[in-house]
C-alpha cells in the first residue's frame, strides 16, 4: 500500500498535533469525512506493512505514536500521484525537456498504465487549450506545447501556483529536474537581493512561486521577439530586473508583471495615484453608506485601507493576473448579502479603470468594509496572549486575524506575522494560530493550533469549542444558528423548499421567540415590507411631507420615534437629497441612536411626484429603519436587485393595488 498527498498530509497533522478527533481533521484539512475515513485505512495498512504502530483510534479520538521511524518513513516514502499530480508532471516535463516525448515516456514518468496516461495528456490538452496553446504530438517532434512564447510562460506560472498548494511539491520537481535544491536556494537569494534594491518585500509564498518559475522557466525553449508588440513589451520591461535576472532574458516580460502584481509586504504608491484614489475611495464608501443606509465612522481610516488594497487590485486586473481564491468560500458563506452591496459600490472605481473587477477581487473588498464594520478594540492586561501566522498575504492574514478576534475577545492578538518570523514571535505568545505545520521548536515555546485560512461559521464553532477543550478544559458554549443547520443538511441532502425548512427548523430552535426571525438573523424583502407598510396616494405637498407620509405605519406600529422622522428631513436639508438613489425612487433613513425601537421597512407611492433640491421628481419612497448595521442588509441587497430591474421597477410604479406592488416584491424575497 503507498501513500498519496492526501494520506501524507493527514500523517503530517498527525505527527504535529499527536492527538486530534475526526471532526478536527475536517476543520484543518479541506477533505470531506468520507474521504478523511478513506484515507485513515490506507495509512493504517501503509503503517503494518511497514512494521510501525499503528493508529490509536477510540470513538472519533485518533492518535499517532511519537515514533521517529515514522517521520523517517513518510519523507522517504513512495506516493501515488493524483489526477492533478500527474498533469502538472506532464506539463513540466514537456516544458523543460528538449529531446522527443512519446506515450512511452510519460508512462514511465507516472508509473501508471497506458490508458491513465491517455486521460492526463487529455486533461493537460484541455487545460492548454483554456490559454490558447495546442498541446500536441507529431511523429516528427514528439509531444510539444505550441503558441506565443509569453502566453507558455504565464501558463507555466499558473501551473506553478498549483504546484506550489501541494505537499508533494519538491517530489514532483526532483522527478523532472535532477539536483534542484541548490539552484532554487539560490533563486530565492536572487529575488531577496532585487526585493532589498526595491525596498519592498513580497509575501511568502509570492517568492516561493517566483523561485520555482525561474526555476522551470530558466529551461524554457528560448526563442528571439520578432513582432512589433513583443519587442516594444520587452523594451519596456524594468531595466534593472533585467540586470537582475540577465539569465532569464526569455522570461522578462512575463517575469516584469509578476513583479509588479505580487502582493508585497510593505509598498510605497505615488502621490498623484494615492490622491486620485483616495478621492474614488471616498466615492465609493459614500455610495456604500447611501446603499446600506449605514454611516461609516472613521471613514478616513476605512478609505486608507481601501487605497492600499487598489493598488494591487489595479495592477492584477491591468495585467490580467488573478487575486489570490481563498476568499470564495469564507465571503459567500459569511458575507454573501455584504458582498453584493459593497460589489455596487464600487461602481466609481470601475468607472474610474474602466476596467471589469473580477468578482474574487471585489470579495476582498467586501472584508475591508466587514473588518471595519465589526471592530472591536483590545487592551494588553492579564489576558492570553495570540497571534496568527498565515503565508497566504496581507490581506488574507489581516482577515483570518479579525475573525479570530471576533471567535476570542478574551485574548489579545499581536499583529499578524509571516513563517519566516514565528520563531522570534512565539515566546512572546501564549497561543499560535497557524494555517500551515510548524517545526516543533515552536510548539515547545507556544501552544499551536492549526485553522483553515478563512474558517466559516460552522467551522468556527469548532474551533472555539477545540480551543475552551484544549486550553481551559472545558467546553464553550456557542449558540447554534439556523444557519448552521442549514448547511449540514444542503451537505447531505437535496432541499427542495428552503423557506418552509427554514420557517421550521427556525421554531424548532427558538420554540420561544417570534417564528418569523430570530435575533440575530437577516429577514428577507417582504417579511418587512407587509400589506399594513405599504401606501398608495395621488399627491403630497412637498418632499417633508412625502417622508412623513412614508414613515407614518413605521411610526404608528411603534417601531420608530417621531424624532427618527424629522431627523431624515434634517438630514436632507444638511447633505443634500442623498437619499434619492434613481429617477422617482428614494430611501429615507437615519441612525439607529436617532430613534428606531424596532427594524421595519415602509412604501409609500405617489402618483405625482414630489420634488427634492437639485431638482430631483420622486414618486416612490422605501423608509428603513434600521436597528444596527448589519440585520437589514439582506431585505436591501434584494430591494437593491428590484430596483435595478428595469422592467419589475417600472410595474411597482404603475401598480394601481398594494397587492400588485406586493406581488412584485415576493420575487425578490425568496432565501439564498
Amino acid at each position: 500500500m503507498l501513500l498519496n498527498e492526501k494520506s501524507k498530509r493527514i500523517i503530517q497533522v498527525l505527527m504535529h498535533e499527536n492527538d486530534v478527533t475526526l471532526p478536527l481533521l475536517t476543520l484543518m484539512l479541506p477533505y470531506s469525512k468520507r474521504t478523511i475515513e478513506y484515507e485513515l485505512e490506507r495509512i493504517q495498512q501503509w503503517l503494518s506493512d511497514r512494521d510501525l504502530p499503528r493508529l490509536e483510534m477510540e470513538g472519533t479520538s485518533i492518535r499517532l505514536l511519537d515514533d521517529p521511524r515514522i517521520q523517517e518513513q513518510v519523507e522517504r516514502a513512495e506516493l501515488l500521484f493524483s489526477e492533478d499530480e500527474r498533469e502538472l508532471l506532464i506539463i513540466f516535463y514537456t516544458l523543460t525537456t528538449d529531446e522527443f516525448l512519446s506515450g512511452v515516456h510519460y508512462q514511465q514518468l507516472l508509473d501508471v498504465s497506458k490508458f491513465t496516461v491517455q486521460e492526463s495528456l487529455n486533461a493537460v490538452k484541455a487545460s492548454a487549450a483554456q490559454f490558447g496553446l495546442d498541446f500536441a504530438y507529431t511523429r516528427r517532434t514528439g509531444y510539444h506545447v505550441n503558441g506565443h512564447p509569453q502566453t507558455i510562460a504565464l501558463y507555466l506560472y499558473r501551473a506553478v501556483e498549483r504546484l506550489v498548494e501541494l505537499s508533494t511539491k519538491e517530489r514532483l520537481i526532483s522527478a523532472v529536474i535532477d539536483t534542484w535544491q541548490t539552484d532554487r536556494d539560490r533563486l530565492i537569494k536572487q529575488i531577496e537581493s532585487y526585493e532589498q534594491l526595491h525596498q519592498f518585500r513580497f509575501v511568502e509564498s509570492h517568492r516561493e512561486k517566483l523561485a520555482y518559475f525561474l526555476l522551470l522557466g530558466s529551461r524554457l525553449a528560448r526563442t528571439e521577439a520578432h513582432d512589433e508588440e513583443d519587442v516594444i513589451l520587452f523594451e519596456n520591461t524594468d531595466e534593472s530586473l533585467r540586470e537582475h535576472f540577465n539569465q532569464v532574458p526569455h522570461l522578462w516580460v512575463t517575469l516584469d508583471m509578476l513583479v509588479k502584481s505580487g502582493p508585497k509586504m510593505e509598498e510605497e504608491m505615488d502621490a498623484n495615484v494615492q490622491q486620485d484614489l483616495s478621492l474614488v475611495m471616498m466615492e465609493v464608501i459614500e455610495r456604500f453608506e447611501a446603499l446600506s443606509c449605514t454611516f461609516i465612522i472613521e471613514r478616513e481610516a476605512l478609505c486608507e485601507k481601501l487605497v492600499l488594497h487598489s493598488k494591487a487590485t489595479l495592477q492584477r486586473v491591468y495585467t490580467g493576473l488573478e487575486a489570490p481564491r481563498e476568499l470564495e468560500r469564507y465571503v459567500m458563506k459569511e458575507h454573501q448579502v455584504l458582498n453584493v452591496l459593497v460589489d455596487k459600490s464600487l461602481e466609481p472605481f470601475r468607472k474610474r479603470i474602466d476596467k471589469v473587477i473580477p468578482k474574487h477581487e471585489v470579495m476582498y473588498y467586501t472584508l475591508h468594509f466587514a473588518a471595519h464594520l465589526h471592530r472591536q478594540g483590545q487592551h494588553l492586561d492579564d489576558k492570553m496572549k495570540a497571534i496568527v501566522v498565515c503565508p497566504s498575504g496581507v490581506s488574507v492574514s489581516h482577515m483570518l486575524d479579525h475573525i479570530l478576534k471576533n471567535q476570542f475577545p478574551e485574548f489579545v492578538f499581536l499583529p499578524p506575522i509571516s513563517q519566516r518570523d514565528v520563531e522570534r514571535f512565539a515566546p512572546l505568545v501564549d497561543i499560535v494560530f497557524t494555517t500551515v505545520p510548524l517545526p516543533r521548536d515552536v510548539q515547545r515555546v507556544a501552544h499551536v493550533m492549526l485553522v483553515p485560512t478563512l474558517p466559516t461559521r460552522l467551522e468556527q464553532v469548532a474551533l472555539k469549542r477545540e480551543i475552551g477543550k484544549r486550553f481551559f478544559h472545558n467546553v464553550q458554549e456557542v449558540p447554534l444558528q439556523l444557519d448552521d443547520v442549514m448547511h449540514v443538511i444542503e451537505k447531505h441532502a437535496t432541499v427542495t423548499n428552503e423557506r418552509q425548512l427554514r420557517r421550521e427548523l427556525r421554531a424548532l430552535l427558538n420554540p420561544n421567540q417570534n417564528p418569523m426571525r430570530s435575533e440575530g438573523e437577516q429577514p428577507v424583502l417582504n417579511e418587512l415590507i407587509t400589506h399594513d407598510n405599504v401606501q398608495l396616494m395621488e399627491r403630497a405637498s412637498d418632499w417633508q411631507e412625502a417622508i412623513r407620509l412614508a414613515a407614518r405605519p413605521l411610526e404608528v406600529t411603534g417601531a420608530i420615534e417621531t424624532r427618527y422622522v424629522e431627523t431624515m428631513i434634517d438630514n436632507v436639508e444638511q447633505h443634500g437629497p442623498y437619499i434619492v438613489l434613481m429617477p422617482d425612487v428614494a430611501i429615507p433613513h437615519a441612525r439607529p441612536e436617532d430613534g428606531v425601537r424596532e427594524l421595519g421597512m415602509s412604501v409609500l407611492k405617489l402618483t405625482e411626484p414630489v420634488v427634492f433640491p437639485t431638482d430631483k421628481p420622486v414618486r416612490l419612497f422605501f423608509v428603513l429603519a434600521a436597528i444596527d448595521q448589519t440585520t437589514h442588509l439582506k431585505a436591501l441587497a434584494q430591494l437593491t436587485e428590484l430596483l435595478g430591474n428595469g422592467t419589475d421597477l417600472s410595474e411597482v410604479l404603475h401598480a394601481e393595488s398594494i397587492e400588485q406592488m406586493l406581488q412584485v416584491i415576493t420575487k425578490y424575497s425568496e432565501e439564498e
